[in-house]
């Protein structure tokens, strides 16, 4: 990552025995967690729904109550200080399913950096403009993810791959030093799905932690870290027959 800003270095990432228990359940949504991601690091956590993936990128950023350590570049996200910092520096991919239908994808991207804008650059925003601070990155990684021509066209009529895109570069506009994208490729076909983890792949410089139920979504990643029942099975660049058995109860 040599020659970039410190803001777009990635986050190092650190749990050590953590756990989260939910009220209304019987089982710890995660159990004993221990996980490090090194800066700028780029992994998959895979497993069924339910397993506990979204509650452990949810303990990243402080949205549930954990146990144990959780540690997000030296920040602690259970104080609320630390929270606020972790958060602003935090890109989250939805899976896209969380943009506003009827507006733009200019201003959809937007509303990513939306922390950032000053009171001027609101007043462009609201009459869908680009602020010229942000004109520049918005078009490169409009025109590097192939969705420069769905900026000034309401997400409502775009294809799924299309709102994909649009969520992943609202999600990096803000040159985030870490990058949460939660089932990033639900409802997508196989060859959509493949461009989307394509450009969260050739996303260089943030800490990137994807989940998936996908077992061919899984393989593109370098490093895969299975779970199931809110505990990690294994850490590995693989997935071997006997790491998918763990999961599922069968081979692949």
């Amino acid at each position: 990552m040599t020659g970039m800003t410190t803001e777009e270095r990635g986050f190092a990432v650190s749990l050590e025995t953590v756990s989260v228990q939910f009220p209304d359940r019987h089982t710890r949504a995660l159990d004993q967690i221990t996980l490090k991601v090194e800066p700028g690091e780029q992994l998959v956590i895979v497993g069924p729904s339910g397993c506990g993936k979204t509650t452990l990128l949810r303990s990243l950023v402080g949205a549930v109550r954990s146990t144990g350590n959780v540690g997000v570049d030296g920040r602690n996200p259970a104080l609320e200080s630390d929270r606020i910092a972790i958060r602003r520096r935090t890109g989250v991919h939805r899976q896209g399913s969380d943009l506003v239908g009827p507006l733009s994808g200019r201003l959809n991207a937007l509303l990513g950096v939306t922390h950032r804008l000053t009171s001027w650059e609101w007043v462009a925003v609201t009459r869908g403009k680009t602020p010229e601070r942000w004109r520049d990155r918005l078009d490169s990684l409009a025109t590097r993810h192939n969705i420069l021509h769905c900026l000034d066209v309401p997400v409502a009529h775009l294809s799924g791959g299309e709102r994909h895109r649009v969520a992943l570069v609202r999600a990096i506009l803000g040159h985030p030093s870490m990058l949460l994208a939660d089932e990033p490729t639900t409802g997508l076909d196989p060859v959509a799905a493949r461009r989307v983890v394509d450009d969260l792949l050739g996303t260089v410089g943030p800490t990137l932690i994807a989940t998936t139920h996908d077992l061919e979504v899984a393989r593109q990643f370098p490093r895969k870290i299975g779970m199931n029942s809110g505990r990690v099975l294994f850490d590995s660049p693989t997935l071997s027959a006997d790491e998918v058995a763990a999961l599922y109860g069968a081979s692949s």
